[in-house]
């Protein structure tokens, strides 16, 4: 698979919205350029019913549309979101214990 197929790859999950979506603002830069992110944690259609934090960055200058996006998705709303792969990134939230792992037990792999 070469790197753009990776690069393009989504990822579509489905659930239940399990609060009203919502604005944020996230800093890109240095120079203190924000954008406007749509937010939302989905119960997802699986057999555990995972969490899922969901973001969507819009452009710097579409606060208005982000806000509009995030007053449609109401507590309960159904959805899909289709995610890039190289964008996901795992949470574990309740970990129970975290070992160090010394260089002479590493196993190559």
């Amino acid at each position: 698979m070469s790197t753009h197929q990776i690069n393009s790859l989504l990822l579509e999950y489905s659930g239940t919205l399990v609060h009203a979506a919502e604005t944020r603002t996230r800093v890109l830069d240095s120079q203190g350029l924000t954008v406007p992110v749509l937010c939302m944690d989905i119960e997802l259609d699986n057999a555990i019913h995972s969490l899922m934090h969901v973001e969507q960055p819009f452009p710097a200058s579409h606060f208005s549309q982000a806000h509009a996006a995030a007053h449609r998705l109401k507590k309960g709303a159904r959805v899909t979101v289709q995610v890039p792969l190289l964008d996901m990134r795992l949470v574990a939230c309740n970990a129970s214990h975290i070992h160090v792992i010394n260089p002479s037990e590493e196993q190559p792999l």
